[in-house]
């Protein structure tokens, strides 16, 4: 996908994209320390968590439904920032 955007524009997208990755990387820091804290509550690894919590092992606790949440959004905030860094990267 093009996008285009006159040239004295290009310095102000950037810097608003750099911004954002900051942002991003800021939420993604966060959001690994609350999933370690699962992780040590529940002596298991989150990769183990999502198997035994998806095949139904676990049960429905909202303790899990929040671990898996902080899992799901994780791999969102590092889908965006890979997308925001290829951006920057092209300019």
């Amino acid at each position: 996908m093009q996008v285009a955007i006159a040239d004295d524009a290009v310095p102000v997208v950037k810097e608003s994209i750099q911004k954002e990755v900051l942002l991003l990387e800021s939420k993604i820091n966060l959001v690994e320390r609350e999933i370690k804290g699962f992780e040590e509550k529940h002596h298991l690894k989150s990769s183990e968590f999502m198997e035994k919590f998806e095949s139904g092992e676990l049960g429905d606790s909202q303790n899990f439904f929040e671990w898996w949440g902080l899992l799901t959004g994780l791999k969102k905030l590092e889908d965006k920032l890979k997308k925001a860094r290829a951006v920057i990267t092209y300019w």
